[in-house]
């Protein structure tokens, strides 16, 4: 038995949807706790206020409009990697996803450059957020999203990869860095 079973069988697709709602329910919990002292302290927005944002002085204006040449950036290598994939490719949706077992290998468009450039470009976009709004919260949320993708997905991806396609993806990742 391969490694891809053995993590097929250690995590279904049921159990992956599930980690993601779970997920989900935490964050809507702790954004909870983060505004209810809005209702505790006669609606004072201070305390909301000094928690989401930086200092001033750390990016001060107009400085903090330069993440909004990040963010389309981001989006651009997104819909790039997504062209590569489906088209260049020929990758239905189903195998698109995270941890699919893939037919092609894909060589073309962005992944020339960057073997997961769909999480680099995620990850340009919300650092382009982090800048324009200095929010303290969107930085650690943006580490948080870069550990989850580098500790979950790439790392089961990349398991994945090399079970299906051995040498072929060893040279590729010999030539081509994970990010850029």
């Amino acid at each position: 038995m391969g490694k891809f079973e053995e993590m097929k069988e250690k995590y279904p697709r049921g159990m992956i949807v599930a980690q993601g709602l779970v997920m989900l329910i935490v964050a809507t919990i702790l954004s909870l706790i983060l505004v209810a002292p809005l209702y505790f302290f006669d609606g004072s927005i201070e305390i909301l206020v000094d928690l989401f944002l930086f200092p001033p002085d750390i990016i001060p204006q107009p400085y903090n409009l330069s993440g909004v040449l990040l963010i389309p950036v981001g989006f651009i290598l997104i819909v790039w990697a997504n062209y590569a994939l489906l088209v260049t490719g020929k990758l239905s949706l189903r195998n698109r996803e995270p941890m699919q077992k893939p037919e092609y290998l894909v060589l073309a468009g962005p992944y020339r450059f960057s073997r997961n450039p769909l999480y680099l470009g995620c990850l340009l976009a919300l650092v382009g957020l982090v800048i324009v709004w200095s929010s303290i919260v969107t930085a650690f949320l943006t580490i948080l999203v870069y550990i989850i993708f580098r500790n979950v997905f790439i790392k089961r991806e990349e398991i994945i990869l090399e079970e299906e396609f051995g040498d072929d993806y060893r040279d590729f990742k010999k030539r081509v860095r994970r990010w850029f």
